[in-house]
């Protein structure tokens, strides 16, 4: 953006928690009848040519009613604009749920059928408040239905569909009403309807605009997002005009000091904040301008800059710079603030870059702008919103950062977090990653140096926290760790090593979103003890993953056994919030929020797709000579850096604790190194009764899955467990020469090691055929 750089936090302690619609543009069911169009009536005769040029040419049966979309107008296959009449949104979204509705499977129209039914129970939508409601209907669809997928850009038009109806429809088809749009009211209760948690259907949150112009403008408002006064217009009191509240200290800003003015502008949606930057002190000509707004409702914003067709601009002080597109009335020289996608690939860089975190504007909390500290500006008596009431939503391009995560509270220095946390689950500072490099390199160098801690700023510069901290700048943000065999562990940051407890354990976690994945190990008795651990050094009895748990949206998830035929694949069962659930054969249930789990693709098993991106895929294995499955775990994309598959930081030897805390590097004896894996290390991460996510028969807990004695000391027997526990005769090894042989299909030569190794131990050439369907499975769609 080209504005000035700081630090983003202030301390303030607790936020609202309110849970927003992020998109003002309901979708359900209705009643509405089709309502005819007198086309040409009491038009001239130019006005009905524009009409006949607008209006959607006959479409043969089954044709999409829309053939594309752009800057908020519908084009017919002919390419011709389509004027959005009541009666024509009718019949599109009569064609496009119909699409929807042939792709779900029985189960699945039952559940649409029963959504419908209970969102307009009591109410009796027509009109344009019936295509409201329809349009929530259509939302379910997108969600649920697996035709989404397939059929290319439908939920584009869709979306398009629902921006639309944010304003009033024409009943003709006339081309004058595409040239005043009037603001669309729904009757309260439908309103509240809608905005019930109940009918709230996740997905398709985040607005990654491809808009611009005028149709960027459109978007924000539909946002609640203000649209700011033309730069150059001011107002004393900052509600018609910008208000100057004074300068930055060239002293204090992150940049180049030429002098930086504060000017704000307010209104009922929010706030925005425009920078200008002047070439000098003479204040005559401003080189940059970015302004950014900011709803108090639905905590979207949006994003202005002083660019034209992407090329930045300087201009004379006081100069009229309209918002969004030219305007030759107030600018002759047809500048303009240009926003959305127009900036994306500007010269004003990535403005999400730098503005990341829960608040959208970088605040210098002790910089005194003449008038006001700056880091006062949200209190009396000015009282501006600079925090929304959830984390800040920008809509900007794709290609820029979305702000959707955060840095989970356990890795934030203790310095920090007192004022950097929200709700007690992070929230303030964004997910530090090689992605924000200008956050990483420019706001959060400089301001721990600087501005930070309020008090004492740079006192905490160079303190190993804060190192720490700052290191998970150069961590991917998103990675996909692994949980295999018996167990062979890759963590986040590509670590092999092996971890052979037994009990529950919390395996990967992330306490921002509140993502968690447990695994339950259990030990396997054999005969042969395999040889050390690369990482770990230490040669170990094993256990297998019998279980698996996850905490998902708000439900609970767990894959375990339960008592039947040994062998049958009814033994593996899937629970949803305790209740036994059955994929579907086809398709997947729909967790809210955007979550989903379906079937695996190959091999039986479970495949959970998370909002942040996270997909766990969990494959059962039978093992036959011991009747009882055991799992492999794989892990995409996951954001999540906490667990016993969490990141390893350099020169440490095992991931994180709880708390965020290092366990040191391997220690120079076994003996120490299996005390610290397998009683420090495990007891830190193990479930207890009250963290635990799995589902136990009566009579049982996690205690009756702990054993705190496996694996035994390295030396000692691996065929009998220590307290107990297991009835079945220790396993004999395989030969290392069939193991490769079986194990040969599997290219990369880690994961075939840890085959080889599996097979070996356990004396179970099937163990082969597990790490080949899960390595298959990450490759699928």
């Amino acid at each position: 953006m080209g504005e000035h750089r700081s630090f983003p936090g202030r301390n303030k302690m607790a936020l609202l928690a309110i849970a927003v619609t992020l998109l003002v543009t309901p979708l359900a069911y209705s009643a509405t009848k089709p309502i005819a169009a007198h086309a040409g009536l009491g038009q001239s005769t130019g006005e009905a040519r524009a009409a006949h040029l607008l209006r959607p040419a006959p479409t043969r049966s089954g044709d999409e009613p829309i053939a594309s979309v752009g800057h908020g107008a519908f084009f017919d296959g002919n390419g011709r604009q389509i004027v959005p009449t009541v009666e024509f949104m009718a019949k599109a979204q009569d064609w496009y749920r119909n699409r929807l509705v042939s792709g779900l499977n029985g189960k699945q129209q039952a559940q649409f059928s029963s959504f419908e039914q209970r969102l307009v129970k009591g109410l009796n939508p027509v009109g344009q408040a019936g295509l409201i409601m329809k349009q929530r209907s259509l939302d379910w669809l997108v969600v649920n239905s697996p035709r989404i997928a397939a059929e290319g850009r439908m939920q584009l038009k869709l979306n398009a569909l629902k921006f639309r109806l944010n304003w009033q429809l024409p009943r003709h088809g006339e081309a004058k009403h595409l040239l005043n749009l009037v603001p669309f009211a729904l009757e309260p209760r439908i309103d509240a309807r809608l905005r019930s948690p109940e009918f709230k259907v996740a997905g398709g949150n985040k607005l990654a605009t491809t808009n611009s112009g005028a149709a960027y403008e459109a978007e924000c408002i539909a946002n609640s997002v203000p649209i700011p006064p033309s730069i150059g217009v001011l107002d004393p009191l900052g509600l018609t005009g910008w208000k100057s509240l004074g300068f930055i200290p060239t002293s204090e800003q992150f940049i180049v000091g030429t002098p930086a003015e504060v000017r704000v502008f307010e209104s009922p949606d929010g706030m925005c904040i425009a920078l200008p930057r002047y070439t000098s002190g003479t204040l005559t000509t401003v080189a940059l301008d970015g302004v950014i707004c900011l709803s108090q409702t639905t905590s979207k914003v949006c994003f202005w800059d002083n660019q034209m067709s992407g090329s930045g601009f300087s201009f004379a002080s006081g100069t009229q710079v309209p918002i969004g597109a030219p305007n030759l009335g107030v600018n002759p020289a047809g500048q303009y603030q240009a926003g959305g996608a127009e900036i994306e690939f500007g010269s004003g860089g990535v403005c999400t870059d730098c503005h990341a975190g829960e608040n959208p504007y970088i605040i210098h909390p002790n910089s005194n702008l003449g008038t006001v500290l700056m880091g006062d500006i949200d209190n009396p008596p000015l009282n501006l919103p600079t925090f929304g009431p959830n984390r800040y939503d920008p809509i900007v391009g794709a290609t820029w950062p979305q702000n959707a995560l955060s840095m989970t509270d356990p890795y934030v220095p203790p310095a920090c977090v007192g004022c950097h946390t929200l709700g007690g689950s992070g929230g303030r500072f964004p997910h530090l990653s090689p992605d924000l490099p200008d956050y990483c390199g420019t706001i959060l160098a400089q301001a721990l140096t600087d501005t930070m801690p309020l008090g004492s700023p740079g006192s905490q510069a160079g303190t190993p926290a804060v190192l720490a901290f700052q290191a998970w700048c150069g961590v991917p943000a998103s990675s996909g760790p692994s949980d295999r065999g018996d167990p062979h562990l890759t963590t986040t940051n590509g670590i092999n090593y092996d971890f052979q407890a037994a009990g529950e354990f919390k395996t990967l976690k992330n306490s921002s979103t509140g993502f968690e994945l447990q695994t339950r190990q259990t030990p396997v008795t054999t005969t042969f003890t395999p040889g050390p651990n690369a990482w770990t050094g230490l040669a170990s009895c094993v256990s297998l993953n019998t279980a698996a748990a996850l905490r998902v949206g708000s439900h609970r998830i767990s894959y375990q056994p339960s008592p039947g035929q040994p062998g049958k694949p009814e033994q593996m069962e899937l629970r949803i919030d305790g209740k036994p659930t059955v994929l579907p054969t086809s398709g997947s249930i729909n967790l809210g929020g955007n979550n989903r789990i379906a079937r695996a693709a190959a091999g039986g098993g479970i495949d959970v797709r998370v909002a942040d991106g996270t997909r766990v895929i969990i494959t059962p294995n039978y093992w036959s000579s011991q009747g009882y499955w055991y799992l492999d775990v794989e892990v995409l994309n996951t954001p999540a850096r906490e667990g016993t598959i969490g990141h390893i930081p350099n020169g440490q030897w095992l991931p994180l604790a709880p708390n965020g805390s290092s366990f040191g590097p391997a220690p120079g004896s076994l003996a120490a190194r299996h005390t610290l894996l397998n009683a420090t290390f495990a007891n830190a991460w193990r479930v207890t009764s009250s963290t635990s996510l799995f589902d136990y028969a009566a009579g049982t807990s996690t205690a009756t899955f702990t054993n705190t004695n496996w694996p035994p000391p390295p030396g000692t027997s691996c065929t009998t467990i220590p307290g107990g526990g297991s009835t079945r005769e220790p396993v004999r090894p395989l030969d290392a020469e069939t193991a490769r042989r079986v194990c040969s299909p599997i290219q990369d030569q880690r994961v075939f090691d840890n085959c080889v190794f599996d097979v070996i131990v356990t004396g179970n050439a099937a163990m082969a055929n597990g790490y080949i369907t899960t390595l298959q499975l990450r490759n699928t769609p």
